[in-house]
This record gives structure tokens, C-alpha cells and sequence, in this order.
């Protein structure tokens, strides 16, 4: 008859999921941006300031990330 198939599946190929969390990481950090660059300019309209919160705010939303980031996937003893 014929030689068994060993399925459609190639050992070089890596998971669908591996990627994916990445694309969402990149996607809610470009959003995440976004607003809180929008969110510093109108900031910065309403309290007169001259790019101030156009630059704090994305600033903390960076550093709040990488927080978060590392905390998640630090060891836990």
C-alpha cells in the first residue's frame, strides 16, 4: 500500500500563539501611545503648558509598561 503519513505538521514551524502574543503586546503598546499622547495635548491645551503632558504622559504610560512587564515575568520562588 503506501507509507504512512506523519500529518501535515513541519518540525520547523513554531506555534500560531507564539506570535500572537507578541502582535498584542505591540498593538496595546502603539494604542497606549497614542491615547496618551492625545490625552497630553488636549492637557496641555487646557492648562496652557507648552508640550509638557504631550511628553509626561506617554513617559509614565512607558515606564508603567516596563514595570509591568518585568514583573510578569520574573521568577517566582
Amino acid at each position: 500500500m503506501g507509507t504512512p503519513s506523519t500529518g501535515n505538521k513541519s518540525p520547523n514551524k513554531e506555534p500560531i500563539y507564539n506570535w500572537s502574543k507578541y502582535i498584542g503586546l505591540g498593538s496595546q503598546l502603539i494604542a497606549g501611545l497614542l491615547i496618551t499622547i492625545f490625552i497630553g495635548k488636549k492637557l496641555d491645551l487646557y492648562f496652557n503648558k507648552h508640550s509638557f503632558f504631550a511628553w509626561v504622559a506617554p513617559s509614565l504610560f512607558i515606564l508603567t509598561v516596563l514595570i509591568s512587564v518585568v514583573r510578569d515575568t520574573q521568577n517566582k520562588n
